[in-house]
């Protein structure tokens, strides 16, 4: 049988050679049956370097820097999604096309192809927007350009054949847009625990990691809430913070640690996927934090957790309703609300090493048992089978996949 093919537009989708985004690159390289284009822009979204790549599944399309202009911004998604269609309409022999957000115009690029090639579309959801928008204070609620982002995320929701998700508790805005549950599934991230051995002793002298060691490898942007790391390491002098990525707000982060004498804070420059590991494990504990919106509450699936979780690191939160539906607080480390970080690490700090050993144990065994990139894999790819089955592309439909997001809850893959 012939290999199909799936053309895949997410701006900011990035190889395994780089740090982020790389959840498209990890699945989509994983499918047995399919080839797989993916389509994005050439910049890090975080730290607006642009970069290259010599991955096959990749196409990359130039679009301009945007640090600190939301016109340019703009300006940028504007550019993606119009050279994507241009290369989605050149290319033959594409069985689905396969949109994901948080911007909404790359899902839009995904329709015009899947429409021009009567072809089945599949949306991916990685962030409730404009919702997230409007929980920023970026966006009012009711305004003219509010009823037009969700009047469009409507009509994508509707012509998709499927919708993918990344977490469970989205149900309710769902069924507010009028979307049948039935064409909504949930595929997590997470990864693959890598079971080659680490010298755990040469790692924290090649990366220089003394100490006790506490870990954020992640984005440094407003919804990640980072100064409350910032709060935790000063009551905590003696446990070493490393702060390790990019973002809009790392700038004002360091010097905030400058002025206040945080000196047990470190910040580094985001690694690549591939180099993740190593540095994951000769720290610690590993930290996730968010700022306290409510949006974040209705479900999470950070990559971060995943990443620590396999790297046989406890873990901190301050997220522990968002994080329900990949553990509990005691689980595989402490989990507390959104002013709880500072004590959920000082616990996970004066735990014995015995208990920590437990937690880093049961970590690795959660990844494997329910939150496997390999498991993800396949079920993605009985999304673009069935997105297949249903009737030629053309009319939307509210119910035409057999997945559901309420079945995926109970065993997230």
């Amino acid at each position: 049988m012939s290999r199909r093919k799936v053309l895949v537009f997410n701006q900011f989708a990035m190889p395994r050679t780089q740090w982020g985004l790389t959840r498209n690159a990890e699945l989509f390289s994983r499918l047995t049956g399919w080839d797989a284009r993916i389509v994005a822009a050439n910049r890090d979204h975080y730290g607006q370097g642009t970069f290259t790549t010599t991955d096959p599944l990749f196409t990359l399309v130039p679009v301009p820097a945007y640090a600190g202009s939301s016109v340019r911004r703009v300006a940028g998604w504007v550019l993606f999604a119009a050279r994507a269609t241009a290369i989605g309409l050149r290319m033959r022999g594409v069985d689905a096309v396969y949109g994901s957000s948080p911007h909404l115009l790359a899902p839009l690029a995904a329709w015009v192809v899947a429409a021009a090639r009567r072809k089945p579309l599949v949306v991916e959801v990685r962030d409730l927007w404009p919702e997230s928008i409007v929980e920023a204070g970026l966006l009012h609620r009711g305004s003219r350009l509010h009823r037009l982002l969700v009047g469009l995320e409507t009509f994508l929701y509707r012509r998709a054949r499927s919708i993918v998700v990344v977490t469970p508790g989205w149900e309710d805005h769902f069924a507010r847009l009028g979307i049948d549950l039935a064409k909504v599934v949930v595929i997590p991230n997470g990864t693959d625990v890598d079971d080659r051995p680490v010298d755990r002793a040469a790692a924290r002298t090649r990366h220089g990691i003394t100490g006790f060691t506490a870990v954020y490898a992640g984005a440094h942007g407003p919804a990640n809430g980072l100064d409350q790391v910032l709060d935790a390491a000063k009551g905590l002098p003696e446990v070493r913070v490393l702060l390790l990525g990019a973002g809009s707000e790392k700038a004002r982060l360091m010097e905030r640690a400058a002025r206040e004498a945080v000196t047990n804070v470190e910040f580094r420059d985001p690694v690549p996927k591939d180099e993740l590991r190593e540095v994951l494990a000769a720290c610690d504990v590993g930290i996730h934090v968010l700022a306290p919106w409510q949006l974040l509450q209705a479900g999470l699936s950070p990559n971060k957790v995943f990443d620590y979780l396999a790297a046989g690191l406890p873990v901190v939160s301050n997220c522990a309703t968002g994080l329900r539906d990949v553990m509990t607080d005691g689980e595989c480390g402490r989990l507390g609300g959104p002013d709880d970080l500072t004590g959920c690490l000082s616990a996970v700090h004066e735990a014995s090493d015995h208990q920590r050993a437990l937690w880093a144990t049961a970590g690795r065994t959660l990844v494997t048992d329910r939150f496997s990139r390999t498991a993800s894999a396949t079920l993605l790819e009985s999304v673009l089978v069935e997105s297949c089955r249903g009737p030629e592309y053309g009319h939307h439909t509210q119910s035409s996949s057999p997945h559901g997001i309420t079945s995926e809850r109970a065993g997230n893959p």
